[in-house]
């Protein structure tokens, strides 16, 4: 049977090193999808990597600096310890730029930026993710595209419960576990990656069919809950699950496209210098990936706001309540052409 233990910053080594760029800023699959064929392992203070070449390090946690540096996740600022040099070096050859190894150091001090007196370890914003098995089920029966649960990154996997029913819970026990259910966790492009090819899956699913039936009012499409735990304790494959308190779920908008759409069109699309033929069906983002064309992006779902241009001429659609802003911004991940247009970058 496996058993977890709950300790500051989420379950015992889970996310405890990330790697950044040298300044402390942190790097993810999200731009490096290569991230995701590493395999660590951790046992004790012993952790070994292994390359898709299989070409193996080891080291100690004890080898980490005894100094702390500045390190960042999505704007949250907090210390953590940097590995010694031959490590960073390993990782570095891999990615092809100059990257260091961070750990989060036997004293936690990141926090949970709405509960400050929560740790966490390097996850994006909560220690927890729950993720239930019926609920990827329906998301699969959906889907046109084979998915792997892996893709959503959660740590806790319920099964025997109802599609969705991890919306209305408030607080549950799992073990000998207190977990408390904070918000529905916003998914972005990191779902989009076969996780064993690396490689992005077509059409941008499951964001594509997420977003018929998991967008809230905001816009943001959701899967899955983050928690935090109310104590230290054990958890294991095998546990039941109890439902201690309930609460209101999130309001999604329902929008199943009644059949496939079959009025392809085609259209200009213009982007600074390089016009090409372009489509009705696809994001203005896909479109310009195809022409070798990259814009930067976070989320590919209309919430980071990374991919935003300039619309200078001709029509789209909006496929979110974000796609379309004031002066003419729109989002590229979020946006169909509806004629000839002409787009620019933002000065």
């Amino acid at each position: 049977m496996q058993t977890s233990n709950t300790v500051d910053g989420g379950f015992e080594h889970d996310r405890i090193m990330m790697i950044s760029e040298p300044d402390g800023t942190f790097i993810t699959a999200r731009e490096f999808p290569q991230l995701l064929k590493l395999r660590t392992s951790v046992v004790g203070n012993e952790v070994s990597v292994s390359l898709p070449s299989l070409e193996k390090i080891c080291f100690n946690l004890d080898e980490f600096s005894k100094n702390v540096e500045p390190t960042e996740v999505w704007g949250n600022h907090f210390t953590a310890q940097i590995a010694p040099i031959r490590v960073n070096q390993f990782f570095s050859h891999f990615l092809q730029k100059d990257v260091q190894l961070r750990w989060v150091g036997s004293n936690l001090t990141r926090r949970i930026k709405r509960y400050p007196q929560i740790a966490v370890s390097f996850a994006d914003g909560y220690p927890y993710l729950l993720l239930n098995q019926a609920s990827f089920n329906y998301l699969q029966q959906q889907c046109p595209v084979k998915l792997d649960i892996q893709q959503f990154r959660g740590n806790i996997i319920i099964d025997g419960a109802l599609p969705f029913a991890e919306d209305g819970w408030k607080t549950i026990k799992i073990g000998e576990v207190l977990f408390d259910i904070i918000k529905p966790c916003t998914r972005c492009a990191l779902t989009t990656f076969n996780i064993n090819s690396t490689e992005p899956l077509p059409n941008n699913e499951p964001l594509k069919t997420l977003g018929y039936f998991r967008s809230n009012l905001e816009g943001n499409i959701n899967f899955g809950m983050n928690m935090i735990a109310r104590n230290h304790g054990t958890v294991s494959v095998g546990d039941k699950v109890e439902i201690l308190e309930r609460q209101p779920a999130t309001r999604y908008i329902k929008n199943f496209p009644k059949e496939q759409p079959s009025n392809h069109q085609s259209c200009i699309i213009t982007f600074e210098n390089t016009k090409f033929e372009g489509n009705n069906q696809q994001t203005l983002l896909e479109q310009l990936e195809q022409q070798s064309i990259s814009l930067p992006y976070s989320c590919r779902a209309g919430v980071c706001g990374r991919c935003s241009v300039l619309l200078k001429k001709g029509q789209v659609k909006s496929l979110t309540q974000s796609g379309v802003k004031q002066n003419n911004t729109i989002l590229a991940c979020s946006c169909i052409p509806m004629s000839d247009i002409v787009i620019q970058l933002l000065k």
